[in-house]
């Protein structure tokens, strides 16, 4: 005979949590949002590096790095200390934006330069065909650069402005950076660069010197401060590896969301399961056990098949992350972090899921000594007060709606971003309580449905605990993802409306660099923009006789200055006609505007400058300190011009003025203004037409805007969101098809046929999902625009995507639901 604990814990296993199917499916309930945190805890871990690939794929063989900004014939030559013996020393270059012509047009890629022969350069590039390059001739390619420009061993690159008999450079080889995500970048042979300086362009390529050391501790931590006391820049490994990712930060990254779904799926699951277990525990009572035992038997099965399905997921989680490997890899293209079990991660999520699984199943096994045996062997119904309890909620709800309201807008007018967030989480919650009558007022609705939408709407009325607890799961789940969207919404839009371009929207600007503006240079332009969009020339006022300050570069030219009083000072642009103001300023100029420009007067665009100022003057030098002597000139105040205009210049005349005055108009390029949004392959047509006049791609802009990237935190949230809103409503959908078992099969005893029951579930899952998505899309958008109203940022959501969305969702589980219909006949005939 078993002994009491060991009848308990039977009896959970058994009867509590069921047999085949039905425990599997229990089991499952809790397993599947652990499993799904788990996973992403392991892909998230493998994207982050160990300290000893950092230390590999920056510093090599080296202890540390000193990089020191130029690397041209004017950059720094030596380390600020490099005492005797300090051990070895490798020097390189590298430019975040170097150009080089490939497939004929001038790109701008990274480019670094070293002695790759070095023991201190092992591990900084992985070499994926041919070798790497060893002579001053030789340069390699990364992956994604050969790939897009279809280049490879034996291939040359052109550097454009190296001597003529030095430009090429070949080809030996195809390498990528192990740590880099599709890195685009260029590798030369030790003394690449040197051979094609041509002394004249260094500034403009933001070269910077590196030397990678190897030494003892002591003389690495002296050179160390040496270089800092320059504000150069030093890497060491202990910096390296003592670098914290987001996952080590934020642990409870991911184990919050899975706690809380496991949380909603045991008050469903239970409520549900106790509901069904009435007449087995009448039963148990009936052969003398007590309430408190049947409590006791209901919370031990319960806590066991959370703890079966917590350890389920997090086994599962594991394997399908390592599984997830090498599509992880091939996705990134560059290595990933060596395997690790990231301990206190995983110890948060179980111990949050046990944790919440425990806490969701205790109220609901409370129902296990409420009912005497008499009404659990005879399903008798209960004289509760139905209708008080129903009162009670509506009052519960109408204060909850009513703090909330009231907390948002008492954050909306005092900048408190916590009490929004609380009013907000008090609306959802208010929502959430309110779903009992919302359901009953589906049913009543219900009455010129067809069958099954009665019959559906009808028993999610009867037993409104299970629809509930599911769509609050969902809810909860859809609230984080759409908020989250919306906060990074909201964010990109503000980003994106605050930001000034150094051109007007959809403007392509031309400079002539290299070359002097020509009429061929103009035609070939406006060939690839079309005869019909206006092209322009961009001028400016520049002293008389001035040259470029580096060779070879037309728009080192120094510009006129204009100094007025309070004015800050700056450059002067040219226009001649109404069509070039139109073009810098984006409108046309006013009356009063043009008349002052046609009488020879400036035009000062800054809309503080005091109208009717004398003493303005205009300078042939730039520096501060020295202007030099001016020439005096008569100003205006402009209308108001937006902050894109006033970016370009300070002021504006025409030509004839500027020549009165005993100055020049300068050309620094062209610009045209187009209809539309710019193609996205505008850039490479435009720089086939200019390659051959001297017009390098990388020397053109197109202004499209600002679009800021997406944060890689709410990327994750983002994703992790919507994946656990679909799988909380397929297993939502699931749970009910499973529930509704004994009333389909007295469908199909009465007569209905299996396509009645699939509508019936059909209809089910789409309202369970459907509500999910509407109290979660609106109450995400109230999270959000808790934490944005009080910084004055506009609440931006994209609409159109998310009701897509939902409407998707909400179709996938009706569908899924119709294909979950339970097999009623074999179960007919075995009865």
């Amino acid at each position: 005979m078993r002994a009491p604990r060991e009848t308990t814990l039977w009896l959970a296993w058994r009867l509590v949590i069921g047999r085949g199917w039905r425990r599997f499916t229990l089991v499952a309930l809790f397993a599947v949002p652990v499993l799904l945190s788990a996973a992403s805890l392991q892909v998230i871990g493998m994207l982050n590096l160990t300290g000893e690939q950092k230390v590999r794929s920056q510093l090599g063989g080296a202890d540390l790095s000193v990089t020191a900004p130029g690397g041209g014939q004017s950059g720094p030559a030596a380390l600020p200390a490099a005492p005797a013996g300090a051990g070895q020393v490798l020097q390189g270059r590298s430019s975040p934006a170097f150009p080089l012509v490939l497939s004929g047009t001038t790109q701008q890629v990274g480019y670094r330069e070293t002695d790759w022969s070095s023991p201190l350069a092992s591990g900084l590039l992985r070499t994926l065909t041919g070798r790497l390059p060893a002579a001053a001739d030789e340069i390699v390619l990364s992956r994604t650069l050969a790939e897009e420009n279809h280049l490879g061993p034996g291939d040359t690159v052109v550097f454009p402005w190296a001597p003529v008999s030095e430009k090429d450079a070949r080809i030996v080889g195809t390498v990528e950076d192990p740590t880099a995500y599709r890195a685009r970048f260029a590798a030369g042979g030790p003394g690449l660069f040197a051979r094609w300086d041509d002394h004249g362009h260094g500034a403009l390529l933001g070269l910077a010197t590196t030397w990678l050391v190897k030494t003892d501790p002591a003389t690495g931590t002296e050179l160390a401060n040496a270089a800092r006391g320059r504000r150069w820049q030093v890497v060491t490994r202990a910096s390296l590896s003592s670098a914290r990712t987001l996952l080590d930060a934020q642990p409870g990254l991911l184990a919050v969301p899975g706690a809380a779904i496991v949380l909603f799926s045991a008050a469903a699951a239970f409520s549900l399961r106790m509901r069904r277990l009435n007449r087995q525990l009448g039963m148990l009572s009936a052969v003398g056990f007590s309430g408190d035992r049947l409590v006791r038997l209901a919370r031990t099965g319960g806590a066991a098949a959370v703890t079966a399905g917590t350890a389920a997921g997090l086994v599962g989680g594991v394997l399908l992350g390592q599984a997830a490997r090498p599509l992880v890899r091939q996705a990134v293209q560059r290595d990933l972090g060596a395997f690790s079990l990231p301990f206190t991660a995983l110890g948060l999520l179980a111990l949050g899921a046990v944790a919440s699984g425990v806490a969701g199943i205790w109220l609901p096994t409370r129902a296990a000594r409420t009912s005497s045996v008499r009404e659990r062997l005879t399903r008798a119904p209960r004289p509760a007060g139905r209708s008080a309890g129903r009162s009670r909620r509506r009052t519960v709800v109408a204060v909850t709606g009513a703090l909330g309201g009231l907390a948002l807008l008492f954050a909306a007018a005092q900048d408190a971003g916590v009490v929004g967030a609380v009013g907000s989480v008090l609306l959802v919650a208010a929502a959430l309580a309110a779903l009992p009558d919302a359901l009953h007022l589906l049913a009543r609705c219900a009455a010129r449905l067809p069958l099954a939408g009665r019959f559906a709407l009808r028993d999610l009325d009867r037993e409104r605990r299970r629809p509930v607890a599911a769509i609050a799961s969902s809810a909860l789940a859809v609230v984080l993802a759409v908020g989250a969207a919306t906060f990074v919404a909201s964010q990109t839009e503000r980003d994106r409306t605050s930001y000034v371009g150094s051109r007007h929207l959809d403007q392509v600007e031309v400079p002539l660099r290299y070359t002097e503006p020509s009429a061929a240079v103009l035609a070939a332009f406006r060939g690839v923009v079309g005869d019909t969009v206006p092209v322009e020339a961009v001028q400016s006022v520049v002293p008389k006789g001035a040259g470029p300050r580096a060779e070879g570069n037309r728009l080192s030219v120094p510009k006129a200055v204009l100094r007025a009083g309070p004015l800050r000072p700056g450059t002067v642009a040219v226009v001649d006609t109404e069509a070039q103001f139109r073009d810098l300023t984006g409108r046309a100029p006013t009356p009063r505007e043009w008349a002052a420009l046609t009488g020879q007067r400036v035009l000062v665009l800054d809309p503080d400058f005091p109208d009717g100022f004398t003493g303005a003057t205009l300078h042939g030098r730039s520096r501060p300190d020295d202007p030099g002597p001016g020439t005096p000139v008569d100003t205006v105040r402009s209308d108001p011009v937006d902050l894109t205009t006033q970016s370009q210049a300070v002021a504006v005349t025409t030509g004839a003025a500027a020549r009165a005055k005993g100055f020049e108009v300068f050309t620094d390029g062209y610009r045209a203004t187009l209809p539309a949004t710019p193609p996205a392959d505008l850039e490479q047509r435009i720089g086939r037409a200019l390659e051959p006049l001297g017009v390098p791609t990388s020397d053109l802009h197109v202004e499209r805007g600002y679009r800021p990237p997406l944060p890689a935190r709410w990327s994750v949230m983002l994703t992790i969101g919507a994946a656990v809103a679909l799988l909380s409503a397929m297993t939502a959908v699931g749970g009910a098809a499973q529930e509704l078992r004994p009333r389909l099969l007295l469908l199909r005893v009465i007569g209905f046929s299996g396509g009645v029951q699939r509508r019936v579930l059909a209809v089910q899952a789409a309202v369970i999902v459907g509500l999910a998505m509407l109290i979660g899309t609106l109450g995400g958008w109230l999270v959000a625009g808790s934490q944005l109203w009080p910084q004055h940022v506009p609440v931006v959501l994209p609409w159109p995507l998310v009701l897509a969305t939902a409407l998707g969702v909400t179709a996938l589980a009706a569908a899924a639901a119709a294909a979950l219909r339970p097999r009623t006949g074999t179960r007919l005939r075995e009865r």
